[in-house]
Parts: C-alpha cells; sequence; structure tokens
C-alpha cells in the first residue's frame, strides 16, 4: 500500500497551520520589538529576542519537516518541489492558498527584522561615536593602531575627580 494522497494533504494542513500561527506571532514580536529598539530598556530588547529566537527555531523545523515531505515523496526539497507535493495531494488548492498566505507574512516578518536591525545599528553606531568621545578619541571605526596595537583611539583619559 503506498501513501494516499489524502494523508498526505493532512499532515501538510498541520505543518501550513502551525506555520501560520508561528508566523502571526513573529509578526506581532516584531512589531513590539519595533518599539522596544526604539527606546533604551535593555532587558526589555534581551527579553523580546529570546521569545523571537524560539519563534523562529519552530518555524525552522517546520520548514525541515515540509523539505523531509518532499523527500520522502520523491519530490525535490525546494520550493518548486514543495508546490508540486501541494498539486498532487490538494487538486482544490486550498493548501497552495495557505501557502502563498504564509509567504506574504513571512516577507512582511523579514522587512519588519530588517527594519528593527538598521534601528539596533544605528544605535549601536551613536553608542561607539559616544564611547570614543569619552574615551578621547576621534570617533573612527579603526579597530587597530599602526603598530597593531588595539584600540588605538581609545587613550585612557581622566575625566575629573570626586
Amino acid at each position: 500500500m503506498g501513501v494516499q494522497a489524502g494523508d498526505v494533504r493532512r499532515h501538510l494542513e498541520r505543518v501550513l497551520g502551525d506555520e501560520t500561527r508561528l508566523l502571526g506571532e513573529l509578526e506581532q514580536l516584531l512589531e513590539r520589538e519595533a518599539g522596544v529598539v526604539r527606546g533604551s530598556d535593555a532587558s526589555a530588547i534581551e527579553n523580546i529576542g529570546g521569545t523571537r529566537h524560539q519563534c523562529v527555531t519552530a518555524l525552522t523545523r517546520l520548514d525541515a519537516e515540509r523539505m523531509e515531505a518532499c523527500r520522502m515523496l520523491s519530490y525535490q526539497a525546494n520550493r518548486d518541489g514543495f508546490e508540486r507535493l501541494l498539486a498532487w495531494c490538494d487538486p482544490s488548492h486550498a493548501l497552495r492558498q495557505k501557502w502563498q498566505a504564509n509567504l506574504q507574512v513571512a516577507r512582511r516578518c523579514k522587512d519588519l527584522n530588517d527594519r528593527n536591525g538598521a534601528v539596533v545599528a544605528l544605535k549601536l553606531g551613536q553608542v561607539r561615536q559616544l564611547l570614543s568621545t569619552l574615551r578621547g578619541g576621534a570617533a573612527s571605526a579603526q579597530t587597530y593602531g599602526r603598530q597593531g596595537s588595539r584600540f588605538e583611539g581609545f587613550q585612557r583619559r581622566e575625566l575629573g575627580q570626586a
């Protein structure tokens, strides 16, 4: 007895449903993260980052499960192979529509993540400039000096006495 299309369809319904739920959670996390990274609460940034990591890990497992289904049924383990698998097991195209909707949410998540990353990079650059100024150096990106010593621009400097 071979693998039945209905069994595969039910399996992929579960996988895509879990993916839909996790992508929705990730999108909400990234929207909350946008507000957090604009603030200055380091523990909030750390907490939301850990939660985001757990969500991405779960999504990665679902992707691996989807690709394993493709391999087990002799389809290529890529997007094209998955779409062929969907066409075989779900002639109504309901799962393909769910898959396409998931891809749209995943694109929005990528955009949100890129935007949040740009904010973090900007803030990090500002902190580096401030540290460099406090240490009496120029605000350069130099890591090693001419003699190979580290942080040439970060000389110790007495800022005052108490």
